[in-house]
This record gives structure tokens, C-alpha cells and sequence, in this order.
């Protein structure tokens, strides 16, 4: 009757699952150690009710839960786990011990484990709640065990996993080491406070509040200006009655409600809670209840759509919409308009002069020029830079593209590509060894970073101080940058160091530096001025591919002077 399978994939996959026990357990205290990332030991501590002495043997069988009595109580799940596979699964393909002491006994008992053989039952003293010890994950699956990654991005993957459930739970405190060091640390708070230690400071104070209910429908928690974005959807955290899911659906709503407001490759960071009647969800549709399903999609998307659209309209004031229609349209499976007071389809048209964040893409009757992507053979057999003459004349075009006269035609050179080419061909030349040129700041800058941005940057550090950033740690997960590279034109106060190290490190170097040559490139919309364009051009074309950015998009096209003559009807044997 239950979607479950093998829920133990990686450390990761342990962790979630334990720290779910504990939570339904009632813990106000959940403590997480590692060793080599999870791989060699996990050792997760709670301070929770504890499981019986004599039904500690039934704890660990699969398919064995306390949280459930009638197969109709599945349909109305109200904890995290309630499967009874997650202990049962973790005892498979590992050396688990397991500790406990329920509230009302005096002693605790400890059933050990190899690779789902029992190996040691004992009675013993500890304080009310339930340890497990899991170590030599897959030790009986190498294959499996292979395919593990580093220590270093297993660890990013389980700091994922509790950073979600500290968002959760805020009245939790939740504590992670690794070889005795501390990673993080996240004492009780409310949910104000615990955004501000998990995802910063600097990121709370602009976020709006988002408050929204309808019928027995509520939504709350916050989401990010218009004006303030990230580069990928790790600040994005849903949660459907308090359970840490994705959910495509409400990804889709928080992307369509910020559809107008910014570009197409950045994103919002969201903190939001979804609470719904229980039988209108389904926890038990993935095999690790990573994702959920709704009974009512339609109406649950509108919902989220029409509570951030409120919150992006009014930052700065309380915001609370009640409508009793909604639910009543839920239970009865039909699909009307979620507000009656605005909340439409007409939030979210394009106000004049908006970012639409969409291409507008050109039909071919509507071309007024043929444009060429710059083959080699553009400039014959000499080179681009040696066609570009000195006191050649450039122009910007709407701040985006550099035009320039060449024989035989001009070129139109999209200037924040052509900044990547350069970055990325320097970066990979400082990294093979060459020095780099850097500038110092006149200010250093401190930056605090999230747990797992600062283990990207521990990892990362020799790659950066090759590329020129002069940097060290400050604090428990802070780092003051003293110089960066002297190429870089968008470093934004730190912004842009943030931004690189948001990535999940999975991809190799070349996609490391695609990421920091990306978000250090001159943009679009910056103004330059006749020797920095030139300079560009020069650079541009004095590298090994000038003619596409490091994600293979052209760096310039060309128009020929004989399309300009056929288009103006003028004779090319008869120039003027």
C-alpha cells in the first residue's frame, strides 16, 4: 500500500531519514557527526521520546511503524516518516548501532548491526532519547559505494538536507561536525532568525514577508525582491506542512510570479510553507517523500501564484488575503479564479518598460538584414585583431553591442560575450601556471557565506588565489577578499564571489570557471566607453576560440557590405 523502496542512496539519504525520526520523535536537540563526509561513520543524537526497550527489535524491521495503525491513515499522514523503512534500510548496507531510552524507563538498550545481521544487544544508561551510529556505509555494496563523490560534496548534500529542516523547524536546534570541527550550529529561534543564520544576513534584509490564506489554505514565509536574484535555486525552499519537499508545482508558480520582474537566468529566493488539510496532499507518491502531490493542482498553484504577487505589490506591509470560495473549489474539484479582488492573470502582465525576461524571437519574413555567426574565414587569411586598424571607430548599440567597421563589412561584437571568452581563456591560462594579475581593493571586503558555499569555497580556494582573488577566512563561515582579478568588471561588493560559489562543484574545472568568467563578464546595460571597447575587441580577437563563449554562443555576427548595398538597391560594381 505505500511507494517505498531502497531510500538509502548516500549519506545524505541517511541523514534525511534519521533526522525525520527524530523530529516526529519531538526533539528539540538534533546533533549530526561525521567522518570522510558520511562515508566512513554518521552519528545522529536526539534528545526526542525514545523508543521502549522491547520494541527497540520491531523498530528496525522493515515495514514496521508506530506512526500509522490503519491503512486509511496513510491517506492522512501527519509526520515526516511513517513507512518503518528508513532504519530498516540504513541496517542493509551498513554497520548501524542503535541506542534509545524512552521517557518513562530507567535504562536504555543498544541493538548492534553488520549489514542486517544482529551482532550485539545490550542494556545500558543514557539519557532519554535515541542515537544511531551508522558507519561503513555500503560496505557490502562496492559497487554502490563507488559512485559515492567526495567527501567534500557529500558534505554539501547532507548540509543541504539540514539546512531544510532547520527552516522547518526553527524551535529545533540542530548541530553538524565533521572530524570534530564544527560546521554548523543553529540554536532555537523563530523563523525570522533562523532564515537570517541559514541563508544570511545580507539576504533577510531583502526579503518580503508572504502571507496568504484562503479557506483552510495558508501560505507564509518570505520571498526576495525583484531586484535581488541569484544565479541558480539554492536559496528556494518549499515546504508542504512542514515537510522539506521539490515540488514542480510550486516551482512553476514562484517562477511565473516573478516572470516580469526579472531575467530569464536569475532566480528568487524563496522561504515558503504551504499548510493544507492533510487527505488534500499525497506524501506518498517518491520513494524518499522527497516530492508530494496535490489533489488540486489548479488551485494550489493560484494560490502561490496570487500570494507572492500580493507580497511583491505591497514589501511592506502585513499582508493577508482570505477567500472561502478557494477551498470550497478544492474539495469540490472545480477550477475558478482565486481572487475576485485582482489577484489574476493581470498581476503579472509586463508594466511598460518592465524586463519581460523572454527573447522576442524574428520570423524570417521580418528580417531586415542577414546576420552570419563569424566563421574563421571572416577576416580571410589574416587575423582579427591585425583587420581591426588603429583609430578604427567603434560604437555601442543599447549598451549591449559593440559595431565596428572591417573590410568588407562591420561586425557586431555582443560585448558580455566576448568578456566571458576573455575570462575564461585567462583563467584557464593563470590556473596552467601563469601569474595572475590582480587588483587591490581599496576596502576589503568581508563576505559571509552559507555553510555550503563556504565548503565550496575551502575546496576552491587554490583555483581562486590562482585566478588572482586574494582571499582568507574570517570567522566561522566569513572570508575578507583583499584583491580580485583585474580583468573582472561585475564584482558587486562580494556579490559576485557569492554567486560563484553557489554552484554544486559536481562539474569539473572547466565548468568552475565557465561559472566565474559568466558572472564576472561586463553585462549588458553597462556603458563603456571608445577605449574599452577597444580594448575588448583587441582582447577578444588576441584569443585561441574569439569567435564563441565558453557555452558555445557566437561572440559576434557579421553584416557584409554587399548585403548593405542589395538592401539599399545600390550597384556593387558602382560604389561611391
Amino acid at each position: 500500500m505505500i511507494a517505498a523502496g531502497e531510500v538509502i542512496e548516500r549519506p545524505a539519504s541517511a541523514v534525511k531519514e534519521l533526522i525525520e525520526n527524530s523530529l516526529d520523535a519531538g526533539a528539540t536537540r538534533i546533533s549530526v557527526e561525521l567522518v570522510d563526509g558520511g562515508k566512513a561513520s554518521i552519528r545522529i543524537e536526539d534528545n526526542g521520546s525514545g523508543i521502549p526497550a522491547e520494541e527497540l527489535p520491531l523498530a528496525v524491521e522493515s515495514f514496521a511503524t508506530s506512526k500509522i495503525s490503519r491503512v486509511e491513515d496513510i491517506a492522512r499522514a501527519g509526520t515526516l516518516g511513517f513507512r518503518g523503512e528508513a532504519l530498516a534500510s540504513v541496517r542493509a548496507v551498513s554497520a548501524m548501532t542503535i541506542r534509545s531510552r524512552a521517557r518513562d524507563e530507567e535504562m536504555a538498550r543498544e541493538l548492534a548491526f553488520r549489514g542486517g545481521t544482529l551482532v550485539g544487544d545490550a542494556p545500558l544508561a543514557r539519557n532519554p532519547g535515541t542515537e544511531v551510529i551508522v558507519e561503513n556505509l555500503f560496505f557490502n555494496l562496492p559497487a554502490r559505494r563507488k559512485f559515492l563523490r567526495s567527501a567534500q560534496s557529500e558534505i554539501r548534500r547532507i548540509i543541504a538536507v539540514i539546512q531544510g529542516y532547520a527552516l522547518a523547524f526553527p524551535e529545533t536546534a540542530f548541530i553538524l561536525r565533521e572530524s570534530g570541527r564544527d560546521l554548523l550550529s543553529y540554536p532555537p529561534s523563530s523563523l525570522r532568525e533562523r532564515i537570517e543564520i541559514v541563508l544570511g544576513g545580507d539576504l533577510l534584509a531583502n526579503l518580503v514577508p508572504v502571507q496568504f490564506a484562503m479557506g483552510r489554505a495558508k501560505v507564509h514565509g518570505y520571498a526576495s525582491r525583484g531586484d535581488q536574484t541569484r544565479a541558480n535555486r539554492y536559496m528556494q525552499f518549499y515546504f508542504v506542512n512542514r515537510r522539506y519537499v521539490r515540488d514542480r508545482v510550486l516551482s512553476h508558480a514562484v517562477t511565473q510570479a516573478y516572470e516580469s520582474l526579472i531575467p530569464r537566468d536569475r532566480f528568487p529566493a524563496v522561504v515558503l510553507f504551504l499548510d493544507v488539510p492533510h487527505e488534500e496532499v499525497d506524501v506518498n507518491v517518491h520513494p524518499t517523500k522527497a516530492e508530494v502531490r496535490f489533489r488540486n493542482e489548479g488551485e494550489i498553484h493560484r494560490l502561490v501564484l496570487s500570494s507572492l504577487a500580493e507580497a511583491l505589490r505591497h514589501p511592506g506591509g502585513s499582508l493577508e488575503q482570505t477567500v472561502d470560495s478557494f477551498y470550497r473549489g478544492v474539495l469540490s474539484g472545480e477550477s475558478r479564479g482565486v481572487s475576485e479582488n485582482g489577484a489574476g492573470e493581470s498581476f503579472f502582465r509586463s508594466s511598460e518598460g518592465a524586463w519581460s525576461g523572454a527573447a522576442q524571437e524574428i520570423g524570417e519574413g521580418d528580417r531586415t538584414f542577414e546576420f552570419h555567426e563569424a566563421p574563421l574565414s571572416l577576416f580571410g587569411e589574416e587575423t582579427g585583431k591585425g583587420i581591426l586598424a588603429p583609430g578604427n571607430l567603434y560604437w555601442q548599440l543599447h549598451q549591449s553591442f559593440i559595431l565596428i567597421q572591417i573590410r568588407g563589412g562591420m561586425v557586431v561584437i555582443d560585448q558580455h560575450a566576448a568578456h566571458e571568452r576573455i575570462l575564461f581563456d585567462r583563467a584557464k591560462a593563470d590556473l596552467a601556471g601563469a601569474r595572475p594579475v590582480a587588483q587591490s581593493l581599496l576596502f576589503p571586503a568581508t563576505i559571509d557565506l552559507s555553510p555550503d558555499e563556504y565548503e565550496r569555497y575551502e575546496e576552491l580556494a587554490p583555483a581562486l588565489a590562482s585566478l588572482g582573488f586574494e582571499s582568507e577566512p574570517f570567522g566561522l563561515r566569513s572570508i575578507i577578499v583583499r584583491g580580485i582579478p583585474a580583468l573582472v568588471r561585475n564584482w558587486n561588493d562580494g556579490r559576485l564571489l557569492a554567486e560563484i560559489l553557489g554552484g554544486d562543484g559536481r562539474s569539473g574545472v572547466d565548468e568552475f570557471l565557465k561559472t566565474y568568467a559568466c558572472r564576472a563578464a561586463i553585462k549588458a546595460g553597462a556603458k563603456l566607453s571608445g577605449e574599452e571597447m577597444e580594448s575588448l575587441a583587441d582582447q577578444l580577437f588576441a584569443t585561441s576560440l574569439p569567435y564563441t563563449c565558453p557555452h558555445g554562443r557566437p561572440t559576434m555576427l557579421r553584416v557584409g557590405i554587399a548585403e548593405l548595398e542589395r538592401r539599399f538597391a545600390r550597384s556593387v560594381s558602382h560604389r561611391e
